[in-house]
Parts: structure tokens; sequence; C-alpha cells
């Protein structure tokens, strides 16, 4: 129920922030600066006086001048829509110069430098925030939590809330704009980087433990008390419309802090972490690095506007290092995922980039009416008698550049499986069942149990990884009675309070082999070497591999049959 809500929840506030960002997304340009029309007047955000004015400018032409003074009367948004009007949007607005007070009514021009490359430029810089997005939203959907919903509110945070703050000024009435504006400026603000520490105290299981759990209080005040000092400056500022000489502490001293303290427990994380989890903690904190790096560039005294914006793409690499350290080492297998997604994705995105090719080049080149009509039509239809010859060689491609050492470690142990029928000795089984799984698929160990007379399943062998594994189970072990009743695998997380806690830790799955619904042996198998889990392909070629070694246990008795019968033959013949 929980989790139902939690991803309840998720969807409305996605829905909200899809909204609020992406509207305004075909009006502003690279810099984040709204472009489409102008009045010629220049009022510095959270200002109220005019620092300049255009020449030959609406607002030129109506005798303003800089230095007057902006009077709103409480209408907090007049500032912002000056900034940022539409073409041919008339505004009345009052103005001071001394002591004289005037009113004038302008009607914004066209923004002659702003183009198309400015929109296209105002569209890529919304491509880092969307990867924060996607990932988070991921998180949170796939593994609701306090520390997936705290990342959540760290990657929307790095959408800029300029666009949003000039565009729902023309559209919302005061009060909403004035809610829209607390909520932009408080939580999704510069406070969204604070949501990083209680994210990395917790990753990557969920749970701050030990001397995490230690400090985790003190991070909540920390977020706590920062969110009401920025509620703070908030309500000071829009009385005034002055900021206060200690923003700089909010807006860049407090989120570059952040960043660096989430480094130190990161790096104290790393030393302590056990080798699995240190491969989850490094990827992590390679892109924690790469977002600081990108976010601490636009501090940098002499930066270019525009070579922060390039270098901020850097922060990408955080979601990305995050997905495939909780995917691929966590929570699913991201070889499953990407694989098919890649695939279909590269399809369906090159299908519709052609069909929409096509479309422009006969509707807007050609322009020959229903001649243009039917040859779209004929191309479209040959593009879907394509598609599954275009599905094959986009997923063969994808499967020799990105999946190649995994194909060859599947087909090899196929090519073992279907070797094991052939063996003439439980030797050869063990060793099929256990060494050649772990050599393949790089497990971090295995272990398997042959049953013996009293119904007892002692320990048969080891990989040579790791010899640590429970000593033998008696035939009345939870785990025994499992694999009896169902013949099917057994996730070893179902009975772990039954397990020996310390020899069995490293293991999470059972694979029995039953030779006509007889259990006569199981093998345990651990994850992977580097801490993912297996997926559900790895899964299924263990229980081929397990039906094969039934097979080949049937032929060894078969053997030994055979052998007897023919030592007993010999031995009447001598008598």
């Amino acid at each position: 129920m929980r989790k139902t809500l939690s991803r309840g929840l998720l969807i409305l506030v996605t829905l909200f922030v899809v909204i609020v960002y992406y509207v305004p997304i075909g009006h502003v340009d690279f810099a984040e600066n709204w472009g489409e029309g102008t009045f010629g007047i220049t009022i510095p955000p959270r200002g109220a006086v005019v620092t300049s004015v255009d020449r030959g400018s609406p607002a030129d032409r109506a005798g303003i001048r800089a230095g007057d003074r902006l009077i709103d009367h409480g209408d907090y948004e007049v500032a912002a829509r000056l900034r940022s009007p539409y073409p041919g949007e008339r505004e009345r607005i009052e103005l001071q110069r001394g002591n004289v007070v005037y009113r004038v009514t302008l009607s914004a021009a066209p923004n002659p430098g702003f183009g198309i490359w400015q929109r296209v430029g105002g569209v890529l810089a919304y491509v880092p925030p969307t990867v924060f997005l996607i990932v988070a939203f991921l998180l949170v959907f796939l593994r609701p939590s306090i520390m997936s919903w705290a990342f959540y509110v760290f990657a929307v945070g790095y959408f800029g809330t300029g666009p949003p703050f000039m565009y729902w000024s023309h559209v919302l009435p005061g009060p909403a704009y004035l809610l829209l504006s607390f909520i932009l400026s408080t939580v999704f603000g510069a406070w969204s980087v604070l949501p990083l520490l209680p994210f990395v105290l917790r990753f990557p299981n969920g749970d701050a433990l030990g001397w995490r759990r230690r400090i985790d209080p003190f991070v909540w005040a920390f977020l706590a008390l920062a969110y009401a000092v920025y509620v703070f400056e908030w309500c000071v500022y829009y009385p005034t419309e002055t900021i206060p000489p200690w923003d700089t502490i909010l807006s860049a001293v407090i989120p570059l802090a952040t960043f660096l303290f989430a480094g130190l427990i990161l790096a104290k994380n790393l030393a302590m972490a056990t080798p699995s989890d240190r491969q989850r903690w490094g990827f992590l904190a390679i892109g924690t690095i790469a977002s600081f790096l990108a976010y601490a560039v636009y501090f940098v005294p002499g930066v270019p506007f525009a070579v922060g914006q390039v270098v901020g793409f850097g922060v990408v690499l955080m979601p990305i290092c995050i997905a495939y350290a909780v995917f691929r080492l966590r929570v699913l297998d991201v070889n499953f995922v990407l694989n098919r997604a890649l695939v279909y994705g590269i399809l369906s995105l090159g299908v519709i980039a052609f069909i929409s090719i096509l479309d422009w080049f006969f509707s807007r080149v050609l322009a020959v009416g229903r001649l243009a009509i039917g040859l779209e039509l004929l191309a479209t239809i040959g593009v879907g008698f394509l598609l599954d010859r275009i599905n094959r060689a986009t997923e063969g491609f994808v499967e020799s550049v990105f999946f190649r050492r995994r194909r060859l470690a599947e087909r090899h142990l196929r090519r073992a499986a279907s070797a094991l029928p052939y063996a003439t000795d439980e030797v050869a089984i063990v060793d099929g069942l256990v060494q050649v799984p772990v050599d393949a698929l790089e497990l971090a160990g295995a272990a398997l149990y042959r049953r013996s007379a009293g119904g007892r399943f002692d320990g048969a062998a080891t990989a040579r990884q790791t010899t640590v594994a429970p000593p033998g189970f008696d035939g009345n072990a939870l785990l025994v009675r499992m694999l009896l009743a169902d013949e099917s695998i057994v996730w070893l997380d179902d009975v772990r309070s039954h397990l020996d806690p310390e020899n069995a830790a490293i293991y999470t799955l059972a694979v029995p082999v039953t030779v006509r619904h007889e259990l006569v042996s199981f093998t345990l198998y651990g994850a992977h070497a580097n801490g993912a889990q297996l997926d559900p392909d790895e899964v299924t070629m263990l229980e081929e591999l397990a039906r094969e070694a039934a097979r080949a246990y049937d032929h060894v008795e078969a053997e030994r049959a055979r052998q007897r019968y023919a030592q007993l033959t010999e031995l009447g013949a001598a008598l």
C-alpha cells in the first residue's frame, strides 16, 4: 500500500515538474534568456531599477531612461513580465524618476536576435536535467524510499528556474504565481542540492547504518535549518525586491559545501565498503565528482556563461553512473533492459525521423499535392516491410558492440550444458555444475551438495574462487524440502533465516538436479563477482545446466550398472 501511494505521488509530482519546466521550453535560448519579444528595457533579476534602454526600442520611444525605478504596487511579477514579453504584448507600468512618477504603455517588439538556433540551444539546455529526471523517476518508481526521493528532489534542482519564472508570470494569476515562485525558490532552487546528503548516506541499500546513522539526524537538522533560511530570504525579497547581502551564502556557499560534505561521505564509504559495494560507491563517486565540477564552474571568476553551459553537460555523468550502479549492481541487470530499450529505441527513433523527413520533403520541397501524398504513402509502406529487417540488423549491431562478452559466455555455457550428458563419471558433472558456470558468468562462488545414503546432502565441491560454503544440509532442512516439493529454483533470501549466516552469505540461488522426480543434488550459486544479481536469462541457463546434469547423472548411473553387470557376468563365467 505504501509503495502504491508513493508511486501515485511520484506520478503527480512528475506531472507538475513536466508542466512547470517543459511548457516554457520553446521560449528560451541556450543561456536560459527569454528572447521572443522585447521592450528594450533591462531590469536585473530581483531588481526594480532600469539599468539600460535599447536605442529605438519601445521603451526608448516611451521616454524610459536608465536609473528609473519601477513601481509595482505589490504586483511582484511586473518586473518578470517586462523582462520576458511576447511579441505584441502590451504592458502598462508606472516608474519614478527622481520625485516624478509617470506611467507609460509599452508594446513588445520581436527580438531579432532570437531565431531557430537559439530555440535549438534552449532545447539542448534541457538535456542534462531531463536525464536526471528520467533516472530519478525510475529510482523512485522501482524502489520508493528516502534515498530515491532525496535523489529525485536533487535531480529536479538541475532545471533552471529562470524560464518558469518568466513564462508563468504571463499565464498565472497573482496568488497562483506567488505560490509557484515560493516552491521554485525554496524547494527546487539552490536548496535542492542539499538532499544529496541523505541520498549518499543511504546509497546503495537505502539504509543508514553504523557511523552513517549517527550523523543522519544532523543532516536532517541541517536540511531543515537551511530550508528555513531559504524561506526567510524569500519572505525578505518579495516585499522589497532587494537581494539581501548574504544571498551568496545561500546561492553558492551552502550548495558547494554540500557537494564537499557529500564527497567526504563518499570517501569514507569507499574506505569502509565491502569489495562488492566498493564498485557501486566507485560509480557514485565518479558521477558526484563530475557533477560537482560542472556545477562549480559557474562560480569560477572570468569563465564565460556559454562555456559554463557547455561544461555543465558533464552533470549527466552523475545520473548515468548512478543508474548503472543501481540497476546493474543492485536492482536489475542493465544488459537485460538496455538491450531491448536500445534496440527498439533506436529503431523507433530512426523510423520516425525517416518518415518525418519524407513528410517534410514531399510536402515542402515537391509540393505536388496528391502526388506527394502517394509517394509518402508508398515510402511508408516500404518502411513497414523493412521493419523486421531493420529490427534484426539493429539488434545484431547492439549485440555485437555492447553485449559481445555476455553472449560469448552464454554460448559457452550452453555448449558445456549440452556436453554434460556425455560424462561418464561424477567428477565431470561436478565440474560442469560448479566451476564452468562460475568461470563463464564470473560468479562469486558455487557449491554442490550430493545426496548421501541417509538422505542427507553433503558438500561435494566448491568453486576455486571461494571455498566458503555450508558443510551440508539435513534432509529435513527447509531449503531441501522446498527443492523436493517444487523441483524448481529457490532464492536463498526467502530462507535466509534458516541458513548458516556466515558460510551461506555469498550465495543467492539454489538450483536442484532431479532425476525421475528424485532430488539427487543441488547447487548454490553466488551473485556476480562485482555484486550484480543474476538476471532472468542467467537463471534460465543455470536451470538448463541442471536439466542436462540430471541426464548426466542418469547416464553415469547406467554406466555403473553396466559395469557391475559386466563384472557379475565375468564372475559367473569364472565360477
